[in-house]
C-alpha cells in the first residue's frame, strides 16, 4: 500500500514525457519566433551606430575643407578634385580610386529587387575603405555631380554637389539599401544625408535611396 501511495506522488508532482516533450516544442517554436527578430533588431541597431559615425565623420572633414577653401560652390570642380580633398583629411585608408578593389559586393534595393550598378569597376566612380572598415565611393556619373551643385538625385534630394555612397559594415550582408548602405550629399550648405529636405524613397516597397534623412531622424530603422 505504501509503495502505491508512493508510486501516486511521484506521478502527481511529476511531467510525463509527453509533457515535457510538447513543453520543449512550444518553446522551440518561440525561440524560431523571437530570436530572428532580435538578431535583425541588434543588427540594425549596429547600423544605425555606424551610420551616425560615417556621417559624423564626413561632416566634420566638409568643416575642415570649408574652413580652408570656402563654400563648396568654390571648390567643386570635378569627382577627383572632391575626392582628393577628402582622402587627404582621411587616415588609415585604403584607396582603390577608380579602380577595383572596393564595393565588390552584390547590392540590392531596399524593396528586395537587385540593383547592379558596378561599383567595383566603374571608373567614373571613386572608391576607398576607411580605417573602421566603412567603404566609401563618390559618384562621377552626371547625375550625381554637379559644378553648380544644382544636381537632383536619391529619391528627391536637391541641390547636389556630389553624392557619396556608404556601406556602413564593408561587405558583409546584408549589402542592401536602406540597410548597411546609404548616401550622403554635399550641398552649398554641407554634408547631408540624402532625403534632407523630403524623405520619398524609404519605405519597404521602395528603393531606399534617401533613408540616410529618415533613419537618422529617427535614431533607429523602423520599416
Amino acid at each position: 500500500m505504501k509503495n502505491c501511495l508512493r508510486k501516486f506522488k511521484i506521478n502527481e508532482n511529476g511531467f510525463t514525457l509527453a509533457e515535457v516533450l510538447i513543453t520543449l516544442v512550444i518553446i522551440g517554436v518561440i525561440a524560431a519566433m523571437t530570436i530572428p527578430t532580435l538578431i535583425n533588431k541588434t543588427q540594425n541597431q549596429e547600423f544605425v551606430s555606424r551610420l551616425k559615425k560615417s556621417y559624423s565623420t564626413l561632416a566634420q572633414v566638409t568643416t575642415q575643407i570649408v574652413a580652408d577653401r570656402g563654400a563648396p560652390i568654390n571648390w567643386v570642380t570635378s569627382t577627383d578634385d572632391i575626392y582628393n580633398l577628402y582622402k587627404s583629411k582621411l587616415i588609415n585608408i585604403k584607396e582603390c580610386g577608380p579602380d577595383a578593389g572596393c564595393f565588390e559586393q552584390t547590392i540590392k534595393l531596399l524593396n528586395d529587387t537587385s540593383f547592379s550598378d558596378g561599383w567595383n569597376t566603374e571608373s567614373m566612380h571613386r572608391k576607398l575603405i576607411m580605417s573602421d572598415g566603412t567603404q566609401l565611393m563618390l559618384g562621377g556619373a552626371s547625375w550625381d555631380f554637379s559644378e553648380t551643385c544644382e544636381a537632383s538625385a536619391l529619391g528627391n534630394t536637391q541641390n547636389i554637389c556630389q553624392s557619396f555612397f556608404v556601406d556602413v559594415n564593408g561587405n558583409k550582408a546584408p549589402n542592401q539599401w536602406g540597410r548597411d548602405i546609404f548616401a550622403f550629399v554635399l550641398t552649398p550648405n554641407g554634408m547631408l544625408p540624402a532625403g534632407y529636405e523630403n524623405v520619398t524613397s524609404c519605405s519597404k516597397t521602395k528603393a531606399g535611396y534617401d533613408c540616410a534623412a529618415r533613419v537618422l531622424r529617427e535614431n533607429a530603422i523602423n520599416y
